[in-house]
């Protein structure tokens, strides 16, 4: 059996508040509309309490999403739930996204609240939400670091009194993935199966998508994402990396989503655009060095089968298809593809000694640009290239 599992998308909330980072409402207009168009679920469009530049852009984006269900994060305000109210009126499917810190600290140094006065503050806050908006989500701030029991305990109160959705978030990003498992699973058994619980991780160690993964193998029925992982300190689970992981280990989890997968190149191009990101060439997927290749055994593999180096065809997300790079690690076969796809040609005798000037000469100059270059750098060197002639038949 496989099931659905949710996506929800925090690009423009949570990632957001990545330090640097800010949106204009058209901006932030323009992520929403690539976002419905890959298929997330939900997605959450802002933080209404921020201001009226954040309002108006909320209210943009619901007028614009057509598929996804649009969320606001809310604190367990009335005047705030109020607020959201409004400016989700025009929303198709509106959620309302209510949190509280839930660990020691956060309550004894933030909050500077009674764990009871926490459990009733949030009672109170859904139930004056609910029938305000299609649903309504409880989310945990700082949960793997809580009391496992009082954990339990306020999510199955806020499931009495009448959240949809229970959503735990490894806020500073300290978990293990049996951690996560566990915390999961625990939740599961205090809720039931009424309503699905979620899990938002972030990526202070490295862990954000393995801790993800740990809880869909739980059981969670519901992901936060954020597009190329954006978000605060060192962000969050990549959409684009879950989405794939998800799409090519079907069999092994269990689930599929919604997300269009030859949607998600123009989404992260979408993002990296309006946010103005600078992404490490080794960022999976969508860093340059991704899809490109330069070591002679890889290339070598990649021209008689690319998936012999690369997991997917890139094309298959709406990349662009992978590349090669002439420099000190380029082969024999490289340079032979390099030339025949110019039509040229060299004898084995005299491609042997190209290779070997070519690495040579790349290892103290760096790699060459084009293909024009390598050309140009045989003919300088006294490479005497031939047509490659093609008879028909």
């Amino acid at each position: 059996m496989v099931r659905n599992l949710r996506v929800f998308d925090t690009t423009l909330r949570d990632g957001e508040q990545a330090p640097g980072i800010h949106l204009t409402p058209e901006k932030k207009v323009n992520i929403a509309r690539a976002l419905d168009s890959a298929g997330v679920d939900v997605l959450e469009a802002g933080f209404p309490a921020n201001g009226g530049s954040e309002r108006n852009a909320i209210r943009m984006i619901s007028k614009e999403v057509e598929n996804s269900t649009v969320a606001v994060l809310c604190r367990p305000i009335t005047t705030e739930i109020d607020m959201c109210q409004e400016v989700l009126s025009r929303a198709g499917r509106s959620r309302l996204h209510l949190w509280v810190s839930t660990s020691p600290i956060h309550m004894r140094d933030k909050l500077r609240m009674e764990p009871l006065d926490v459990i009733n503050k949030m009672i109170n806050a859904i139930r004056y939400a609910k029938g305000k908006f299609d649903s309504i989500q409880f989310s945990s701030e700082d949960a793997t670091r809580s009391d496992l029991f009082f954990l339990g305990n306020i999510m199955k109160e806020g499931v009495r009194a009448g959240a949809d959705v229970v959503n735990l978030a490894d806020t500073v990003g300290c978990a293990m993935p049996e951690h996560i498992s566990l915390m999961i699973q625990h939740v599961r058994s205090c809720v039931g199966d009424r309503v699905p619980v979620g899990i938002h991780c972030h990526n202070d160690l490295g862990l954000a998508t393995a801790n993800t993964l740990s809880a869909v193998r739980a059981g969670a029925g519901q992901i936060d994402c954020t597009v190329t992982g954006i978000g605060e300190r060192a962000g969050n689970c990549p959409l684009e990396q879950i989405a794939v992981v998800l799409k090519f280990n079907i069999r092994h989890l269990g689930v599929e989503t919604n997300l269009k997968m030859d949607r998600l190149g123009n989404l992260c191009d979408t993002v990296k655009n309006e946010m103005g990101l600078n992404i490490q060439i080794w960022q999976p997927l969508i860093g340059e060095n991704a899809f490109k290749h330069e070591s002679g055994i890889h290339v070598h593999g990649v021209l008689k089968n690319p998936l012999t180096y690369e997991i997917i065809d890139p094309e298959e997300m709406g990349l662009h298809k992978g590349q090669f790079v002439i420099g000190k690690h380029t082969g024999k076969a490289a340079l032979r593809h390099f030339l025949e796809k110019n039509n040229l040609t060299l004898d084995d005798e005299k491609l042997i000694k190209l290779t070997d000037l070519v690495k040579e000469t790349t290892t103290y100059k760096g790699p060459f640009d084009t293909e024009d270059d390598l050309i140009q750098f045989a003919r300088a060197n006294g490479f005497e290239l031939k047509s490659l002639r093609r008879h028909c038949q």
